[in-house]
């Protein structure tokens, strides 16, 4: 037997009733439903867009009681759809509509909503790089919630949420096409869960003051200081067991020409970045699981090197030696994980050579060369796998820097 459709027209000022299995179909914007079922068993189903379960009640026969209870629902709606309660006695649903905001804080774009949903984005004025905001705001915590933006280019981008209550992400500044047209943010994962989002400008991102930062998951931040070296720290412990969950964090530097990715997991520190090379601002954006503390450090009080130097993981050094070349060999076996960049920089700060020096047996017997001045700074990203790598002296420099 197949239930009757009830029309949901008017979910402001009356609520749609009935007993046993029904549809109904639901006309109205985005809101939280009050579902109020009274029975003698507590046996209730509420399916919602692609048969997605709202409610999903299953008290056995024996709990049935001579006088009829009553079970109230909080469940959210994205907009219309059509909903069909497969188990049911008596039952009512009423919907209160989502409040909408407006832009604030110097913003171009501001949209709650509910669930699952694809949001079309307003092009910034005047166009350029932009700051997008996730706030979850009430009902359920997913675990996994993630935005994907979409581009009538073809062009995407994957931000990870998680849960967090906020996070923050920038975009448009090394992909102008996003903002060729409008794009469109995906809101996934995220079922049961009122958000807001919104489109904020650059100067709203997060200054990076003093020497320590900290902060959880995705962030945008400003460095306007002094040019400073930049170590990041995971503040999450290792997990147990062999199949464990690591949570790992992430901050990406995006000065101008000069972008950079330091990650780190379980109380780790990650350097090898520098910041405030200009003429701009050096923005940064964070990401991953869990807790992160960023360490700056003046260029002026940095680690010296004079001759060899044997290092893990990612620095900033100054070189004090006179005019060399050496070579930068990985102590690692694995060809990509345990690559070593290094990045030159003259006293002045500006960008000179980089190498990269891929793992694997060419790696730890050859290495690449790489010519240096007296007070040059070397910013090093060390091998993903943990490999120690080195830089050895050769001679004496026959040839100018590229």
């Amino acid at each position: 037997m197949t239930a009757d459709v009830h029309p949901f027209v008017h979910p402001f000022s009356e609520a749609a009733e009935g007993t046993g299995p029904a549809e109904l179909d639901y006309r109205g914007p985005q809101g939280w439903a009050t579902v109020v079922h009274r029975a003698h068993v507590g046996r209730f189903i509420l399916l919602g867009a692609e048969n997605t379960y709202l409610v999903r009640e299953f008290e056995p026969e024996q709990s049935r009681t001579e006088e009829p209870r009553t079970w109230e629902y909080r469940v959210g709606l994205s907009g219309p759809q059509r909903l069909r309660i497969e188990a049911a006695e008596q039952w009512s649903v009423s919907v209160t509509p989502l409040e909408q905001d407006e832009p604030e804080d110097g913003g171009v774009f501001s949209r709650r909503g509910i669930g699952n949903q694809t949001v079309e984005l307003a092009e910034p004025d005047p166009p350029g790089g932009a700051i997008l905001e996730f706030t979850r705001i009430e009902g359920l915590r997913p675990t996994s919630v993630f935005l994907r933006l979409h581009t009538d280019f073809g062009d995407q981008a994957f931000w990870p949420v998680g849960d967090n209550d906020r996070a923050r992400f920038l975009f448009g500044l090394d992909t102008p096409a996003i903002w060729s047209t409008a794009g469109r943010v995906e809101v996934g994962n995220a079922a049961g869960c009122a958000w807001r989002l919104r489109v904020l400008p650059l100067s709203a991102a997060r200054p990076l003051d003093g020497t320590t930062t900290r902060g959880t998951g995705a962030e945008v931040l400003v460095h306007t200081g002094a040019p400073a070296a930049l170590a990041l720290c995971s503040l999450s412990d290792a997990g147990y067991g062999p199949k464990a969950h690591i949570p790992t964090v992430q901050v990406r530097v995006d000065s101008l020409g000069y972008q950079v990715t330091l990650s780190a997991e379980h109380r780790q520190v990650a350097a090898g970045a520098v910041l405030g090379l200009g003429p701009g601002p050096t923005l940064l954006q964070t990401g991953g699981d869990g807790g992160w503390d960023l360490h700056t450090t003046g260029l002026d009080t940095v680690q010296t090197f004079y001759g060899r130097f044997t290092g893990t993981g990612g620095k900033v050094l100054r070189y004090t030696g006179p005019p060399v070349t050496v070579r930068v060999v990985t102590r690692s076996w694995h060809r990509w994980s345990g690559m070593v960049t290094v990045r030159t920089l003259t006293p002045e700060l500006g960008w000179q050579d980089w190498v990269n020096t891929k793992g694997g047996l060419p790696g730890r017997l050859r290495g690449e060369r790489l010519d240096l001045l007296p007070g040059m700074l070397l910013a090093v990203t060390g091998p993903r796998d943990g490999s120690a790598w080195r830089i050895l002296r050769t001679g004496l420099v026959r040839r100018q820097s590229r």
